[in-house]
C-alpha cells in the first residue's frame, strides 16, 4: 500500500466515507403502551423490538416503555413525554421522570435477549439451535419459569418471553404453541401479548416451512 493510499483510507474512515462497524444490539423492548417513536424512522416501535446503542427514542402523550438490557441485566421502565437515550448498559432521560430500575439475573435475560426479531420487511428472524434440546436443559426452563411467574405481575410478560425464547431455542415447537395458546387466553385485551403471539407465530411459520 503506497503512503498517500494509506492517507486516504483514514481520513476517508474519519470523515465517515467507509461506514463504521454497526452497533451492537443492546437492549429489548419488554412492555410499551402508547406511542413511542424511533428518531429518523418512519413508523413507531413495538414491543419486542431490540435497540442499539446510540439509538433515540421520542416518547408521546405520557407514553410507557420497559427496558431490558443485555450486557448487564438493567430492566428500565420509563413513563411520560420526552426522549430516551439509548447506551450500552443504560438510557439517559430528557424531559421525562426518573426511570424504575430492577435488575435482574443475567442467565435470564441471555435467554430474553434470544427473542427472535423482525427484518425491515417484517419477517420474523430464526435463532441458530444453541442448546442440545435434553430433557434436564427443558426442565430446567420450565423450573425457572414457574419461579419467575410466581414471583412477578399477571401482566409482567418477562416470564412467558423467557419461557418462548427457551422452548424455541430447544425445537419444542408444540410447547411454543401451547404457550402462545395460554398467552391468547390469560391476556386477552393486552396489545403487547398479541404482538408476542404474532413474532412467534412468524417464527414458527419460518421455521416449519424452512424444515430447521
Amino acid at each position: 500500500m503506497t503512503k498517500k493510499l494509506g492517507i486516504w483510507i483514514i481520513l476517508a474512515w474519519v470523515s465517515g466515507a467507509v461506514p463504521a462497524m454497526a452497533a451492537a444490539e443492546a437492549a429489548l423492548i419488554t412492555s410499551l403502551n402508547g406511542k413511542v417513536v424511533r428518531i429518523g424512522a418512519d413508523a413507531p416501535v413495538e414491543a419486542f423490538v431490540k435497540l442499539k446503542s446510540g439509538d433515540n427514542l421520542t416518547l408521546e402523550k405520557d407514553a410507557q416503555i420497559q427496558i431490558t438490557y443485555f450486557e448487564n441485566g438493567r430492566q428500565e421502565s420509563w413513563r411520560g413525554t420526552g426522549k430516551l437515550a439509548i447506551g450500552t448498559q443504560e438510557s439517559q432521560g430528557t424531559g421525562l421522570p426518573a426511570a424504575q430500575v430492577k435488575q435482574l439475573p443475567l442467565a435470564i435475560v441471555k435467554q430474553i435477549a434470544r427473542t427472535p426479531s423482525l427484518d425491515s420487511q417484517g419477517r420474523a428472524g430464526v435463532m441458530r439451535l444453541r442448546a442440545i434440546p435434553t430433557p434436564d436443559a427443558i426442565a430446567k426452563i420450565d423450573e425457572t419459569y414457574r419461579q419467575m411467574r410466581s414471583e412477578t405481575a399477571k401482566n409482567d410478560l418477562n416470564p412467558e418471553i423467557y419461557l418462548l425464547s427457551g422452548m424455541l431455542e430447544m425445537r419444542e415447537l408444540d410447547r411454543v404453541d401451547q404457550v402462545l395458546t395460554d398467552l391468547r387466553e390469560a391476556h386477552p385485551g393486552s396489545m403487547e401479548a398479541k404482538v408476542l403471539v404474532a413474532l412467534y407465530q412468524k417464527t414458527l411459520k419460518n421455521l416449519r416451512e424452512s424444515g430447521k
